[in-house]
């Protein structure tokens, strides 16, 4: 695809085309465009992510599970990129009907999405509904089927080399999607996107209400960070500290800090035990409950791997 950017003029041009911007702000970075009956988002980036893009690109060329930029403009530092319909943030949100095969048939393409990723040691780090793509359709009887699926947004995507965990000086990622170690940016591992993946899966499934934050005015009022909020619920949901995850992390004031939102965690289910994942999980089924378990244990070690996930008996009506 030949493609020519004329900043000074706010035009785009792919195949000779002229492309719309969605915005004239010369600072907004992302742009839908037109090419025949195809469209694109082009997306200006900074040159350390449009670096780590073409290495992505390189490593996972032809992936169909992956959004990976199909062209790019050096100079203007713009990668391009296939348009989808929806992310899976708001399509469930605009359509809570969504039909349940179809909502499985995206989570497997997650799920073969970060399986490509950790069979090359990369962890994505941010795997959240708004970094997943989809293409849908309706036919004239109303029936919805997804036709295309990819994982995105692999801005802080990192690769293991030597399989040694991430150690970052602070949190990366989505506050709502991150694993308890991510939460705290020590001992980022393959085993973060899984219980990340769990969460989404929950999501998906309908337990939205469980996972989202709605009201961070009303956090702040009371001094309660998101971060403490959050792991305070998944230490609820999913089990009290385990040594394995203190281990993991390896840092005195992290280790305090977890077991000190365990401990309010343990006095509200003493109050609710139906707080527990093993008590309103039932409802998303016995396969996806006993599933997603194993995607949400406290210990990392102790979570089941993407392989693991993928075999589980829960996907087989999914092509």
């Amino acid at each position: 695809m030949a493609s020519t950017i004329a900043g000074a003029s706010g035009r785009v041009y792919v195949q000779g085309e002229s492309l719309r911007r969605h915005c004239e702000d010369p600072k907004f970075s992302i742009f839908k465009a037109e090419s025949g009956n195809e469209s694109f988002v082009l997306k200006r980036v900074s040159r350390p992510f449009y670096d780590l893009s073409q290495r992505l690109a390189a490593e996972f060329a032809g992936s169909r599970r992956l959004r990976i930029h199909v062209d790019s403009n050096q100079e203007e530092g713009i990668l391009f990129y296939p348009y989808f319909r929806d992310t899976l943030l708001s399509l469930i949100q605009r359509d809570p009907d969504f039909p349940v095969i179809e909502r499985k048939k995206i989570l497997r393409r997650v799920g073969e999405a970060l399986q490509e990723l950790h069979n090359k040691n990369w962890i994505h780090i941010d795997v959240k509904p708004d970094n997943v793509l989809v293409n849908w359709a309706c036919d004239h009887n109303g029936n919805k089927t997804v036709s295309e699926v990819v994982l995105g947004d692999f801005d802080i995507a990192f690769k293991s080399e030597d399989g040694r965990p991430r150690q970052t000086p602070y949190a990366i990622g989505n506050v709502t999607w991150r694993s308890p170690e991510g939460q705290t940016g020590r001992g980022v591992t393959k085993a973060s996107d899984i219980f990340s993946f769990g969460l989404v899966c929950i999501y998906v499934l309908g337990g939205a209400d469980l996972l989202l934050l709605d009201d961070y005015q009303e956090l702040a009022k009371h001094g309660i960070s998101p971060e403490q909020e959050i792991l305070v619920r998944h230490f609820s949901y999913f089990g009290p500290v385990t040594e394995g995850l203190l281990r993991q992390v390896d840092s005195e004031d992290w280790c305090n800090a977890l077991k000190g939102a365990s401990e309010m965690a343990e006095v509200a289910v003493k109050e609710q035990p139906e707080l527990r994942f093993e008590w309103w999980g039932k409802e998303l089924g016995p396969e996806a409950q006993n599933m997603i378990s194993g995607m949400t244990k406290m210990d990392p070690m102790a979570r089941m791997t993407i392989d693991e996930v993928l075999a589980h008996p829960w996907w087989e009506e999914v092509d």
